[in-house]
């Protein structure tokens, strides 16, 4: 497992992580629980690694989710 980001919020690590998974890319959060302890944020951040194999694609995701445009309320469609 390779290290591709780091993180000092849980919510987005975790958002990220759920984002890979959905496609098909493999990934685990390090150090996920020592971000917690008071004060530690960046002592200890949380680490999105994946396996060497999939990091490419994996980054290629990352860039891809980074660059799409933010989708605001007033774009949302009603029913």
């Amino acid at each position: 497992m390779i290290t591709i980001r780091e993180f000092t919020d849980q919510v987005q690590a975790g958002m990220i992580q759920s984002y890979l998974s959905d496609n098909e890319i493999d990934s685990m959060l390090a150090d996920e629980n020592a971000n917690s302890w008071m004060g530690a944020r960046m002592l200890a951040p949380i680490r999105l690694q994946v396996p060497e194999e999939q990091a490419e694609k994996a980054k290629d995701l990352l860039e891809k989710f980074d660059n799409a445009p933010e989708i605001s309320d007033s774009d949302a469609e009603t029913v």
